[in-house]
C-alpha cells in the first residue's frame, strides 16, 4: 500500500513538473474581447504542451495587454497558469500589424 501511494505521489509530482513554467506559442489574434479579458487567437502547435494547432479562446493575466493587440495581428506569447489553475496569456509580443481590407479593395494596415 505504501509502495502505490509513494508510486502516486511521484507521478503526480511529475506531471505537475511537466506543466510548469511558461509554454511560447505563435498566432494570429481574430478578435479581442474586452469585456472578458480574452483573445481567439488561431495558433501553431505548442510542442511543450503536446497540443496541435488550432483557434480558441485565451484569457490574459493583465486586462492591459488588450490595449495593443488587434484583430488580424500576429502575434508571439507565454502561457502560464493562474491561481485556479486554468491556462492565461503571461507575456505578448505583436510581431505583425492587422491589415483589413477596405470597402474599396485596397489592404490597409491598422
Amino acid at each position: 500500500m505504501a509502495k502505490r501511494n509513494l508510486m502516486l505521489m511521484a507521478l503526480t509530482l511529475a506531471a505537475s513538473l511537466a506543466w510548469a513554467g511558461d509554454h511560447s506559442a505563435s498566432g494570429t489574434v481574430n478578435a479581442v474581447k474586452v469585456k472578458e479579458g480574452v483573445l481567439n487567437i488561431s495558433h501553431g502547435p505548442i510542442k511543450s504542451m503536446n497540443m496541435e494547432g488550432m483557434t480558441m479562446d485565451f484569457k490574459v493575466a493583465d486586462p492591459a495587454m488588450l490595449s495593443d493587440v488587434k484583430a488580424g495581428n500576429t502575434i508571439e506569447f507565454s502561457l502560464g497558469k493562474d491561481a485556479k489553475g486554468a491556462f492565461v496569456i503571461t507575456d505578448l509580443e505583436v510581431t505583425g500589424e492587422s491589415t483589413a481590407h477596405a470597402d474599396d479593395g485596397h489592404e490597409h494596415s491598422h
